[in-house]
């Protein structure tokens, strides 16, 4: 039996892209990779909210163009 996760901890990617600034297709890119922490529901990504906050966190000082920092 499958526990489903508490959907409140979660946004859609839609929202991710929204307050990234990012194409949707980006952000489930960076959970398929690793980036940035979520889970996949049947066909759904979720973002969890604490993994974006941190991501947004860690990236806020960093100019557009920078290139990839150790997190």
């Amino acid at each position: 039996m499958r526990v489903i996760p508490d959907l409140n901890k979660f946004i859609s990617t839609e929202e991710a892209a929204e307050k990234l600034k990012y194409h949707v297709e980006h952000v489930r890119r960076m959970m398929r990779e690793g980036s940035i922490d979520g889970v996949k529901i049947r066909r759904t990504w979720l973002v969890r909210r604490v993994a974006l906050d941190g991501y947004m966190k860690h990236k806020a000082n960093m100019a557009k163009h920078d290139p990839p920092r150790n997190r």
